[in-house]
C-alpha cells in the first residue's frame, strides 16, 4: 500500500491514536457515572433502559496519514451496539463496526486505487479482516473534568483490547440518544505493524515511507429504545 489508513468504527466499530489518552480506573458505581454524565447534555427527558444503536443513522469515519503529511480518509459501517441509560445518564455502551465495509473516500483517487488501498488495509499487513471481521468499542462510562466530558473504556482491534479515553458529547433528540466522539487509536498497540515506527527491527530506515500509528475516528451514534 502506498499510504495508510485511521478504524474502524469503529471499524468500525468500528469503526475507529497514540491510543489517545489512556483511561483511568473504571468507576464501579453506575449511579455515580450516570450523575456525572448528566453534565454532558440535556438527558432529563430520557427513559432509563437499553437503547439500541441505529446502524443506518450512525456513522464512523476514519483518517490515517504518513509522516510526510499525506493522508487517506474513509468510512466503515456500524454493525451493532447499545447504550444503557441509568438515572437519566449513560452508564455504559457498546458499538461494533464491520471491517468488511471499509471504503476510501479520497477525492483525488480513482476507484481502482481506492480498491487496492482497501484491499491492503483489510489484509494481514493491517487489520486481518478475514480473521477479525469486527472491531468494537466498549464504553464503561463518562467522566466530566471541568467542562470536558470524557468517555472511557476499551477498544478492540484484531481482538486485542486496549484502554482508551476520548472527548464525547451526549444529547437527546426525540427520545433518542445522540453520541458524538473523536477517538484516536494507536494501531501499533493492536499488532498492526506495517511500516510502523514502533517496530524498528521489522521496518528499519522507513524514511518518508513511515505510516503514522495514529488512526483518527469521528463517531456519530444514534440509539433508541
Amino acid at each position: 500500500m502506498k499510504s495508510l489508513l485511521s478504524i474502524a468504527a469503529t471499524a468500525a466499530l468500528f469503526i475507529f491514536a497514540s491510543c489517545g489518552e489512556q483511561a483511568g480506573p473504571a468507576e464501579t458505581n453506575a449511579n455515580d457515572t450516570a450523575a456525572e454524565t448528566n453534565k454532558t447534555g440535556n438527558l432529563e427527558n430520557l427513559t432509563d433502559g437499553t437503547y439500541t444503536v441505529d446502524q443506518a443513522s450512525s456513522t464512523v469515519s476514519w483518517k490515517g496519514s504518513k509522516i510526510t503529511g499525506s493522508e487517506h480518509v474513509g468510512l466503515v459501517n456500524v454493525h451493532k451496539g447499545y447504550i444503557n441509560v441509568i438515572d437519566k445518564g449513560i452508564a455504559n455502551g457498546f458499538v461494533a463496526v464491520d471491517m468488511n465495509t471499509m471504503v476510501c473516500t479520497d477525492e483525488e483517487m480513482d476507484d481502482d486505487t481506492k480498491g487496492n488501498l482497501i484491499g491492503h488495509l483489510q489484509s494481514d499487513d493491517f487489520f486481518g479482516v478475514e480473521q477479525f471481521p469486527y472491531a468494537r468499542l466498549e464504553m464503561e462510562g463518562i467522566k466530566v473534568k471541568g467542562d470536558v466530558a470524557m468517555g472511557y473504556g476499551k477498544i478492540f482491534i484484531r481482538e486485542i483490547g486496549q484502554p482508551i479515553s476520548f472527548p464525547v458529547q451526549v444529547s437527546s433528540e426525540n427520545n433518542n440518544i445522540v453520541v458524538d466522539a473523536t477517538v484516536t487509536v494507536d494501531r501499533s498497540k493492536h499488532d498492526v505493524k506495517f511500516r510502523s515506527g514502533s517496530f524498528p527491527d521489522l521496518f528499519p530506515d522507513l524514511g518518508d515511507n513511515l505510516i503514522n500509528d495514529e488512526i483518527e475516528l469521528e463517531v456519530h451514534i444514534l440509539a433508541s429504545l
